[in-house]
């Protein structure tokens, strides 16, 4: 069979080509870190890291859900701890205001002093958080919570939703707790016998209204109140404690998951450097000695022979 001259020049050609390629390969693998560099490299490993990087993405996404959890959360306790010291005080008032020794002009001093923390409660159950958000109108969080009605009565006017976040593929977390419940309500029985429900600010605008009139059966019943009041509030606060735990405690297995993700993503696509230098040093060497016997050959003609 005879080869003709421009069928060695093409199979060189390609040889070196194809060696060229190798390399290029090699050096922008060297170059990026990464194994494969386009999923025809190795389809299987690229789809196991096309789905690695998918479930990072997801957790990244979780995490973020868990910082604003965390930071709405850090925002209604501080908002009820300082409920509860209000309520607290407000229950000192009405022991100290109970004691017969004290004289109505006492009383109405007392009652200045509660009408003072009655504004402060009000502020803190319309509190909002770092977006500007209540953190207290269940769902309707661009609603002030608590404001007075047509009969100048200080009521709810938010809803009984809890908003749920996802924080894993399969779990949820609370991120509220509805303004009624934590501020919530006290059964009172009427003279008549009646059972009825009375708001929180009810509660206190009644004890004030004793302190300025010198009710002390009224006093001593706002008394049992606002006791009741006071452990709601902690029952409330303890439960947004618990939530806050929850929330540490999901964000600290994110974090255990995605480090187990990323060490099988680096394993799936990083480079091993010293491996791939030992190939491209061999690629190399290679392609210099094709490169090297195709100028020799090139060189060759009929006129060698004869001398």
């Amino acid at each position: 069979m005879k080869v003709s001259t421009s069928q060695i020049f093409e199979r060189a050609m390609t040889q070196m080509s194809t060696q060229q390629a190798k390399v290029s390969d090699l050096q922008t693998q060297l170059a990026t870190g990464k194994q494969i560099l386009r999923p025809s490299d190795d389809p299987d490993k690229a789809g196991v890291i096309q789905r690695l990087t998918s479930a990072n993405t997801r957790l990244e996404g979780y995490q973020n859900n868990l910082i604003a959890i965390n930071s709405r959360l850090s925002s209604e306790e501080g908002a009820l701890t300082a409920s509860e010291n209000v309520l607290q005080r407000m229950r000192e008032l009405a022991v100290q205001a109970k004691s017969d020794t004290l004289s109505p002009s006492d009383r109405q001093i007392i009652g200045a002093e509660a009408s003072a923390l009655r504004d402060q409660l009000l502020s803190l159950a319309n509190a909002t958080d770092a977006s500007g958000n209540y953190i207290f109108s269940g769902a309707m969080t661009s609603a002030k919570p608590f404001a007075e009605n047509a009969d100048g009565d200080t009521v709810y006017q938010g809803d009984n939703s809890r908003m749920m976040v996802d924080v894993s593929d399969q779990r949820q977390l609370v991120l509220n707790k509805p303004g009624n419940e934590v501020f919530s309500s006290v059964i009172r029985e009427t003279n008549d016998g009646v059972s009825e429900r009375v708001g929180l600010f009810a509660v206190i605008d009644d004890f004030t209204a004793a302190l300025q009139s010198n009710d002390t059966q009224q006093i001593e019943s706002s008394l049992g109140e606002i006791s009741d009041l006071t452990q709601g509030m902690a029952i409330a606060l303890a439960d947004v404690g618990s939530r806050m735990n929850i929330a540490k405690s999901q964000e600290d297995a994110l974090i255990d998951t995605k480090i187990r993700y990323q060490a099988l993503l680096s394993k799936a696509e990083d480079l091993d450097y010293t491996s791939a230098i030992t190939q491209l040093t061999s690629e190399i060497m290679s392609l210099e000695a094709g490169q090297s016997s195709f100028i020799k050959i090139s060189q060759l003609s009929l006129f060698d022979y004869i001398r």
